[in-house]
């Protein structure tokens, strides 16, 4: 698809090539139907420049390209009618984000492929060790895949993308492990590095990011691109979420004893902390009493 060809050509465009690209990723549905003259127009960049930059992603001209985006566009319909129980209309704000976070969700199943999904839980069920980096605000969303895949007996651990303290824990990396680059923004240069560093060591890596802008999205093997349409100037990341959970729900449904299990421990586990402590709590409320 016309995604993957923008991915894998993206760093190396011009800035009207990437303004082209960045157009098509973004409102596919605005752009699916104009002519290579009215999305020159609309984007003021030259006819000649759109036709190069088709060529440029691999294709023979425009036209091939703009039916793909068509296509694509035709299947996000589809689904959108299936998924529809009537019309509903933004009479509050937070109607209004979750009508955006429902079409982000919906978009996703359009353009993220099946296989790609299937291909990354293989790579974390079979990967010795999982480093799972980030930086900025995108830490948060990779200490929480961290988790779901712990609570699964994976052996995964969130890092901070900052150089310095990564260092000592991708000197251990081996062709084994798997490095999982989590990024929200363009603003992710280190994370990438990281990535960049594990292929070179034989390492599989995988992108899970918000953009294709990320240089994240550049360098890894396998990319997942959350759409990120948002009702504000900061990119939405609840479908890079769900799709963080879709992951892990996939590998949990592969063994649902072990995951009621795990959650009776868990249960089991928190009534007796609770109970230690209010043991604790009494004895101390009597300590307490006596001094008075």
């Amino acid at each position: 698809m016309f995604q993957e060809r923008i991915r894998q050509t993206y760093a190396k465009l011009s800035p009207n090539k990437k303004k082209i690209a960045d157009f098509l990723m973004s409102s596919p549905q605005e752009a699916a139907f104009m002519s290579a003259s009215q999305l020159a127009r609309h984007l003021k960049v030259d006819v000649a420049t759109v036709v190069r930059f088709a060529q440029d992603i691999g294709y023979s001209g425009y036209p091939p390209l703009a039916r793909e985006v068509q296509s694509l566009v035709r299947g996000e319909l589809k689904i959108a009618r299936e998924l529809a129980t009537g019309e509903i209309k933004a009479e509050s704000p937070f109607i209004a984000v979750m009508l955006n976070e429902r079409e982000n969700i919906e978009q996703a199943l359009t353009t993220i492929p099946a296989q790609t999904i299937q291909q990354v839980t293989e790579a974390l069920r079979a990967a010795k060790y999982i480093y799972i980096i980030a930086q900025g605000e995108s830490l948060s969303l990779a200490h929480f895949f961290a988790a779901r895949l712990r609570s699964q007996g994976l052996p995964a651990e969130a890092f901070s993308g900052d150089t310095a303290a990564l260092a000592p824990a991708l000197g251990k990396l081996t062709a084994g492990d798997l490095v999982v680059g989590v990024s929200h923004s363009k603003a992710a240069i280190e994370t990438a590095g990281a990535l960049q560093f594990a292929r070179e060591r034989g390492a599989k890596t995988v992108g899970l990011v918000s953009t294709h802008a990320s240089p994240v999205a550049h360098v890894a093997d396998t990319v997942i691109i959350c759409p990120s349409k948002s009702m504000t100037a900061i990119p939405s990341f609840g479908s890079l979420v769900s799709v963080m959970d879709a992951i892990w729900q996939i590998l949990a449904g592969e063994a649902p004893e072990k995951v009621s299990e795990q959650q009776a421990a868990l249960e089991q586990t928190y009534v007796k902390l609770v109970e230690s402590q209010g043991e604790a709590f009494a004895a101390f409320r009597k300590d307490v009493t006596r001094s008075e």
